[in-house]
């Protein structure tokens, strides 16, 4: 495989950030005064055609292996194949770029029998004070059809173990690390191993974090999946790009449509799904230990 291009660059007077054309992946966002938000792996695999770890990954047409099972690659082709630049453009507190994606573009012919679909999807980026992503997937077919997705974000934290999300107190998920459907999640949502949650919630969340002495607050809008993920000290030694030590320093709350939560499209139907992480710093004790 061939070495990934570098990033494209953006930067405004709020902030700073980069976004590979692979994928649409954008792997960095430094909002001015504060901390890097977005965690990438300083072992990912940077080739061509091979998915980034960290940042926020488009999971697109399916999630994981797909709402039936046996679908390949993992989160879906999106991730991996070249997206178009449609425009760019940056003010004083803004820098913008617009992505487009379509059937054309799906050339695997493994990857289009399991998504036989034409599809048109745009994806927006804004860097600045708060990091606004904007996906849309219409239906270029005559045929209906179903799809998942989610904006599967990697969120710096300082110690996952300190962390805690709050915003997901009476939802229902399904836990995959224990193979339990019908949870209901009781308080916040602290951390101590291997998480790896599906929520039927579309709620405005929060990542507190005491190491780092801020509140990442997340809004979705048209998402109904919230999906959160840490591989805990196991799995993560057992994967490359994260390591043993790794899985400390970030969180994965995702913005998602997943399952029985999947996109309905008929022919000419668009959806837009919107996701906006923004930054508050906090004067919580350090020393507070998670809920």
């Amino acid at each position: 495989m061939s070495e990934l291009p570098d990033p494209r660059p953006f930067s405004c007077a709020d902030a700073t950030g980069a976004v590979y054309d692979q994928g649409a992946h954008a792997t960095d966002w430094i909002p001015t005064g504060h901390a890097p938000v977005l965690w990438l792996s300083p072992s990912t695999a940077l080739e061509t055609g091979s998915p980034i770890r960290g940042g926020v990954p488009i999971c697109f047409p399916w999630f994981a292996d797909g709402a039936e099972g046996g679908r390949k690659p993992k989160h879906g082709f999106a991730r991996t194949l070249r997206w178009h630049v449609e425009s760019r453009e940056s003010s004083d507190h803004e820098a913008v770029v617009v992505y487009r994606l379509s059937d054309a573009d799906v050339t695997d012919p493994a990857h289009r029998e399991q998504f036989p679909y034409r599809f048109e999807a745009y994806y927006v980026v804004r860097f600045g004070a708060g990091l606004s992503l904007e996906l849309s997937v219409t239906n270029t077919d005559e045929r209906p059809f179903d799809f998942e997705e989610a904006l599967h974000a990697y969120l710096v934290v300082g110690d996952v173990r300190k962390a805690r999300v709050e915003g997901l107190d009476g939802a229902t998920y399904r836990d995959k690390v224990l193979d339990r459907e019908d949870c209901v999640q009781e308080g916040d949502l602290g951390f101590d191993g291997e998480t790896d949650r599906v929520y039927r919630s579309s709620a405005e969340v929060a990542v507190v974090d005491p190491s780092l002495g801020r509140v990442l607050r997340i809004r979705k809008e048209n998402s109904d999946t919230t999906v959160v993920w840490n591989p805990g000290a196991d799995l993560a030694a057992a994967m490359p790009d994260i390591g043993p030590d790794g899985w400390t320093d970030f969180v994965c709350v995702e913005g998602a449509n997943t399952h029985s939560d999947a996109v309905h499209l008929e022919p000419d139907e668009t959806h837009t799904m919107r996701y906006r992480v923004t930054v508050e710093t906090t004067a919580e004790d350090p020393g507070r230990p998670p809920a």
